[in-house]
Parts: structure tokens; C-alpha cells; sequence
């Protein structure tokens, strides 16, 4: 429900922002508004746009019109300037019945709402001729100039809006050519001429067929490459949400997770790492995903790289663009900016704590925030592609200087570094030694993108072309997620952790309570305010047990684990200082345990070591104050994976046995069995009686010291020949990288030299950044 809930809010609030769009329709270009619609009778207004009528203030020095075609008339003018009028309208009746025919409703649509700006269209200017009359005092002009009287200059209209078309010869296609090449349509009129530029535009003038075709051109290739960057911007962003959610539909398919088939897909194709034999553990600073997460790196990255390169819409000579170099860095500039926002919208949903796609899909929370690095990759470089072309573009018109200067440019640099800065910002080596600092900057880097994004946007479009409409989506998903965030914490209230250290570790564990509320399992983000400065800051920790789960006789007897190793390796010394735990800790009252939660975190850095800084300073014991935000069910939905196994395998190193508790727990007639290493006893021994407390039905194994031989323990257990011994094996694994990289490799290559090997589905319980 919370899910829905957020998902139907996320789609609101996007609906909300697209309905603020302004201009010709709502929404994207192409989907929902246009540009140049129909593109003939702007291809008119675009030819003498620039001229000067008797109305253009001549001292001022003010400019009107779009940021990269201003001019010095104001809109006021165009639709007072009697001349402007009828040379416009005997443009669009000229080429407008050659050009598509629109309707006569659509001609006077564009003449109410597009004469006096051109591109955005408003009700605010109303033209002082309608279309028809214009026409009529145009053809009527035409009329004089056949007859050797002069044309008329005023406000001439005619009650007969069906005047013979005199001297016009019109066609159904092109029949001729311009000097540079072109086609054009072979048409005339008695009017003189228009001649463009600045010159004054003062008697009723004919646009001839090349300058119309010329803007033509423009604004067709213009408008048509527009709608084909709004179309693989959404490709990149529906593709990149909905690719999970369709591949996890697969696990509805009855009958396929005992398909033998897929079972060697999955062997081969998707638990293996991409290449080597590593991936929980960094190779040269980087994680290599697995061969199913690569599947979809590879996809975004196709399409990303694909729809970048074409399809684009050409058509030469035209008036803008003078090359088609200077037309092929515009517009694959402008589709690489676009792109990257659809990478923009993706990645930040992958990384937030209440993505709705981890209740719908079966992929835990660390891939998505994988995918979440690699969309992160290309939104980077599409990004730097938009700034790189442009200004080459700018730079071949001679016009950088004076693009550099303007507003739209400054904050498109701000977007730009601050998309920038975040790579290295975001490395490895950064999000494991200073955790804080990461998240400081990424979220400052992240925050100014968008501002700057924003600016860049309003200063050139304003809420015309529906580029915004990316930013409002993208603040609007992180925006939702922080208000459910807090939304959780003020619904758990302020509670009281006890934290304790744990002996015989080696002062590296830490034991959590809180009391007063009692969580399932997950992952809860815990917020200590006054454990520091950053009192903001919320950390992950997974829920161990609910001390109340454990039956009071069970706790007592402190039932020893099924078979126990405690020989140390070598090197490693057999007497260890232990660290006192006090009582309070280790036992807690009847009342207390059934309204509380307890967490068990190995103390690093961060957070982590201020708490047991705080604990050693406090003598093995502090209270302090905690919020929580949570639990989350990161692993995706884990049961989907286990609820085929015949039996289930459950290998943990450390503190990594707090993520196969809750799985033991609920672990029901399943067979299951439990492989737990740790370098020291100590918490084998805090955690004796939530062991002693699991169902029957789990067999404990512990080893101190050293590590199971799981080239032997995972033959054994896919040994398919064995009798009583068949069906799927669930194997989940929770521990240090390394481990879990062994069991992933040792998985593989068991299944692969047994050919009777059975089938197995793994889930790698694993939380990083």
C-alpha cells in the first residue's frame, strides 16, 4: 500500500507540473505541444520577421522575440502594422495550400495567437485584421499593381473574401530550382519583393519561393528533431524503469524456476560476475557488476549511445543553419542535453529508500543503486557532449563571447561542473573512507544540478519548449522521498537506543536496543541527533532480532549452536582482552524485551565509531537518542527467489548473520541449514540464544577462527545424485565481500564439473554505496 501510495503521488505531482506548461499544448514537444504547427504560415512570419516597420521604436535598444532570434519590434507592432499583416497573409495563402493545405481554422488559429511572437503562442495581442480581411487588402493590392495604380497602404478590407488569384501561378509540386539548388515552388505576384534584413518593410511585398523554403526548411527539420528528442528521452527513461519490472514479471511464469533451462540461464548468464571472478570486491576501485546487472548496463548504454546518433532530419540549404556541420552540432548537442535528463529521472528514482520498484520488482536495493552509478555515467557524459557541441557550435558562428555573457549559459556551466565534480566526488575509495563527506557533496552536487539545470532552462525557454518539465519530475521524485522519509520517523516517534559493546570481539562489535518499538526485520535507518553535529544524518542497519521473538526459557539455557569450530588460524592468538558487557544489556526484562529491537553493527567508521566512542567513554553502556526511519525491505522480494527451494543454504560471515536471521525465523517446513564464521566468539556468544531459539528445522553450524571449506560444503549440497536429496537449493549469503565473491564463484563451478548438479537460486544479501 505505501508503495501505491507513493507511486500515485509521484504521478500527481508529475501531472501537476506538466498542466504548468505554457505555449502550444501542454507537455513535451512532440507529445502534447508544438512548435511551428503548421509550419508554412511561421515560415512566412520568420521571412520578415527581422525588417523594420513604421511602428519599430528606432532609438530604443530593447529587444523582443526568442533568445536566439531577437529582434527590435515588439509585439504590439505586428499586429498593428497594416503592411506586416497583408504581406503575412498573402505569404500563407500563397504556400500554405502547397505546404500540407491545413484547415482555414488552423490558419486563423496561428494569425489570433502566433502573429504578433512568432513561436509561443498567446491571446494577448490581438491583430487589429483578421486573417481574411488582411488577404483581401493584400490581393486587393495585387489587383492595383496589375493595373498600374498604386496599392493601397491602410486598413483596406472587402466584403468579397473570394478574389481571382491574378498573376499567380501555383502548382502541385516543385517544378523549379533555386540558384543553390533547391527545390522550390514556381510561384509569382506583381508586389515587389521582400527583401529581408533590417530593411523597412513599408508596401505590401511578396516572400519569394526561395526565402520561404528556406525558413521552410528550418523550421521543419527544427521541430521534427525536437520531437525526436523529447521521443528517446522518454525511450531512455520508460526503458530504464520499466526493463525491471517486466523481467521480474518472469517469476509469475508457473513452473519456470524448476525449468532447466533457466536454470542454466541463470547459472551462466546472470549469478556470475561479468567478468573475473570478483564482484562484491572492488577491482581497480570500481564494482563489476553481474552478468544479469551487466544485461542492463549494456541495454541503456546501447540506447544511449544509438538514439544519440540517429535519427536526425536534414534538409538543405536552409536559413538558420549554414552547414550542415553547424546544423549536426546544434541539434545532436541539443538531443544529448535532453538525453541526459531522461538518465537524470531514471537514476534518481533507482536511488531513493522509497522506490516503488522495490515492492514491485525482485531486485534488492543494491543493485538498483548500481544501475543507479552506470545511468549516473551517461547522464555525465551526454551532458558534457550538450556543453562541448554547443559551444563549438557558438564558437564556428563567432558567437561564444556573446553567449557566454548571458545568464542561460552561466548556470548551464553550473550544471555542467556540478555533474562533473560528482565523479570523482562519488569514487569508491571516497564512499568507503569518508562516507559523510560523500553524502554531503553528492547531495549539494545533486541539488545544484538541478538549480542549475532549472536557470538554464528559464532564462532560455521559461515554460515555452516543456524542457523544465524533466527538472520538475526529477525534484519532485527526490523531493517525495525525503517528505516520506520524515513522514516515517515522525510515525515511530523519538525512541531510546541502548548501545552496549560486545566481549570477546575485540571492541569491533556494537549491540543495539531500542526500546519502545519492536521492528519485523529490514533495513532501519537510524538518526542519533545528539551523538554529533550532523544530527541530520541517518545511517543503515539491519535488523538482527526482536529480543521478545526468543522464548524466556530459551534465553536462560543459552543452548549451545549444533556443532561448533573454534580452532584459530594460524598466526592468530588464542587468549583475547575481552570487553565487559553490561547485564543490562545481555538480559533484558519480559516486559521491556517484547517492545523492543535490537541491531548488531561492527564499529568502523563514521557513526559506527562515535557510537562506541561514546559506549567506552560511558564505561560499556550509553543511552542515547535515536529516530528511525524504516525498516526497509531492501533485498527486493527475497521470498520470490526462496518460496520454490526444497531446502535452503544460509552462509554468513560476522555481523552478516543479522540479514539471515529474519529469513531463519520465518523460515517454515523447509529444511534449512546455517553456516556461521566469525574471527572471534564473542558473538556467537551474544547471539547463542536467538540461535537456540530457531525453528527445529535448522541445523547451526559456527566456526571461530576460520572460514568453511565451501568448495566442500557446496558440493555436497548441489550433489544431485544423493538420494532424498533434489529440487532447488536456495543458497543466501550475507558476510565480507571476499566470502560472498567465493560463494558466487564456487557456486558456478561446482554446477559446472557436476553434471548432476542441482539447480539453485542465490540471493547475495549485501548493502553498499
Amino acid at each position: 500500500m505505501s508503495a501505491l501510495r507513493s507511486s500515485s503521488s509521484l504521478v500527481l505531482l508529475i501531472v501537476l507540473f506538466v498542466l504548468r506548461v505554457n505555449g502550444d499544448g501542454v507537455g513535451l514537444i512532440g507529445w502534447g505541444k508544438t512548435l511551428y504547427n503548421p509550419t508554412c504560415t511561421f515560415a512566412c512570419r520568420y521571412a520578415i520577421r527581422s525588417q523594420l516597420l513604421t511602428c519599430t521604436p528606432t532609438e530604443s535598444t530593447e529587444t523582443f522575440g526568442t533568445a536566439h532570434h531577437s529582434v527590435k519590434t515588439p509585439p504590439s507592432c505586428y499586429v498593428t502594422d497594416p503592411v506586416f499583416m497583408k504581406t503575412v497573409a498573402l505569404c500563407i495563402d500563397t504556400y500554405c495550400p502547397l505546404a500540407g493545405n491545413p484547415s482555414l481554422s488552423l490558419l486563423e488559429s496561428y494569425w489570433a495567437g502566433h502573429l504578433a511572437t512568432g513561436t509561443l503562442g498567446t491571446s494577448k495581442y490581438i491583430p487589429a485584421m483578421s486573417y481574411q480581411d488582411a488577404l483581401a487588402a493584400a490581393r486587393a493590392d495585387e489587383a492595383h499593381a496589375v493595373s498600374g495604380m498604386n496599392m493601397t497602404s491602410g486598413n483596406t478590407t472587402s466584403g468579397d473574401h473570394s478574389h481571382t488569384k491574378l498573376k499567380i501561378r501555383q502548382h502541385d509540386n516543385h517544378s523549379s530550382s533555386s540558384s543553390s539548388g533547391m527545390a522550390v515552388f514556381d510561384v509569382s505576384s506583381p508586389l515587389p519583393t521582400t527583401i529581408g534584413g533590417k530593411v523597412m518593410l513599408n508596401v505590401t511585398s511578396f516572400v519569394d519561393s526561395e526565402t520561404w523554403q528556406m525558413g521552410y526548411n528550418y523550421m521543419y527539420d527544427f521541430e521534427a528533431n525536437e520531437n525526436r528528442h523529447s521521443t528517446t528521452t522518454i525511450i531512455i527513461t520508460i526503458v530504464g524503469i520499466f526493463l525491471p519490472i517486466f523481467l521480474s514479471l518472469l517469476r509469475f511464469i508457473p513452473g519456470l524456476s524448476r525449468n532447466s533451462l533457466w536454470n542454466e540461464i541463470q547459472r551462466r548468464a546472470i549469478y556470475p560476475a561479468a567478468w573475473g571472478s570478483r564482484h562484491r570486491v572492488p577491482v581497480a576501485g570500481a564494482v563489476i557488476p553481474t552478468r544479469g546487472q551487466a544485461m542492463y548496463i549494456f541495454l541503456i548504454s546501447f540506447l544511449n549511445l544509438i538514439l544519440l546518433l540517429t535519427p536526425y532530419v536534414y534538409h538543405r540549404p536552409q536559413a538558420s543553419f549554414l552547414t550542415r556541420g553547424h546544423q549536426t552540432l546544434s541539434i545532436v548537442g541539443n538531443r544529448a542535453g535532453s538525453m541526459a535528463m531522461g538518465n537524470v529521472a531514471v537514476l534518481f528514482l533507482f536511488a531513493a529508500r522509497n522506490n516503488p520498484l522495490l515492492y514491485i520488482t525482485d531486485w534488492s536495493y543494491g543493485t538498483y543503486l548500481l544501475l543507479h552509478r552506470w545511468l549516473g555515467y551517461w547522464a555525465i557524459v551526454q551532458t558534457i557532449i550538450h556543453s562541448f557541441m554547443l559551444m563549438a557550435y557558438y564558437m564556428a558562428k563567432d558567437m561564444y563571447k556573446a553567449e557566454f555573457a548571458r545568464n542561460y549559459w552561466s548556470w548551464g556551466i553550473v550544471a555542467t561542473v556540478c555533474a562533473c565534480a560528482m565523479l570523482p566526488f562519488s569514487h569508491l575509495w571516497v564512499r568507503q573512507k569518508f562516507y559523510e563527506f560523500f553524502l554531503l557533496t553528492h547531495i549539494a552536487f545533486s541539488l545544484l544540478f538541478l538549480i542549475g539545470y532549472y536557470y538554464h532552462i528559464w532564462y532560455l525557454y521559461s515554460y515555452n519548449w516543456g524542457y523544465e518539465i524533466w527538472m520538475f519530475v526529477v525534484s519532485g521524485i527526490w523531493a517525495l522521498d525525503r517528505v516520506i522519509r520524515v513522514v516515517r520517523m515522525v510515525i515511530q516517534g523519538s525512541r531510546t537506543a541502548v548501545v552496549a559493546a560486545i566481549g570477546d570481539v575485540d571492541g569491533d562489535y556494537i549491540r543495539i536496543d531500542i526500546q519502545g518499538k519492536e521492528l519485523k526485520g529490514g533495513v532501519a535507518y537510524l538518526c542519533f541527533p545528539t551523538l554529533g553535529w550532523r544530527f541530520w544524518e541517518t545511517h543503515p542497519f539491519s535488523v538482527a532480532f526482536t529480543p521478545g521473538s526468543i522464548p524466556e526459557e530459551t534465553s536462560s539455557k543459552s543452548h549451545p549452536p549444533a556443532s561448533t569450530s573454534e580452532e584459530p588460524t594460524p598466526g592468530q592468538e588464542k587468549s583475547e582482552p575481552n570487553i565487559s558487557t553490561p547485564a543490562a544489556v545481555s538480559t533484558t526484562s519480559t516486559s521491556a524485551a517484547h517492545n523492543t529491537t535490537t541491531f548488531i553493527a561492527r564499529a568502523r567508521t563514521g557513526v559506527t565509531n562515535q557510537l562506541l566512542a561514546r559506549v567506552t567513554k560511558e564505561n560499556g553502556s550509553a543511552r542515547i537518542r535515536v529516530l528511525i526511519d524504516g525498516p526497509y525491505h531492501h533485498s527486493g522480494q527475497v521470498s520470490s527467489h526462496l518460496s520454490p527451494c526444497s531446502n535452503i543454504l544460509y552462509i554468513a560471515g560476522g555481523v552478516g548473520i543479522t540479514a539471515c536471521l529474519p529469513y531463519l525465523k520465518k523460515n517454515g517446513e523447509k529444511s534449512a541449514k546455517l553456516l556461521w564464521s566469525n574471527r572471534k566468539s564473542g558473538l556467537v556468544t551474544e547471539l547463542r540464544p536467538v540461535l537456540a531459539a530457531l525453528p527445529s528445522n535448522v541445523h547451526v553450524e559456527t566456526s571461530i577462527g576460520e572460514r568453511f571449506d565451501l568448495d566442500a560444503v557446496l558440493s555436497k549440497e548441489l550433489d544431485g545424485s544423493v538420494k532424498g536429496v533434489s529440487g532447488l537449493l536456495g543458497v543466501v549469503v550475507c558476510g565480507p565481500p571476499d566470502m560472498a565473491d567465493v560463494v558466487r564463484r564456487k557456486l558456478s563451478e561446482v554446477s559446472t564439473r557436476n553434471v548432476l548438479s542441482r539447480p539453485y537460486a542465490l540471493v547475495d544479501e549485501a548493502f553498499s554505496w
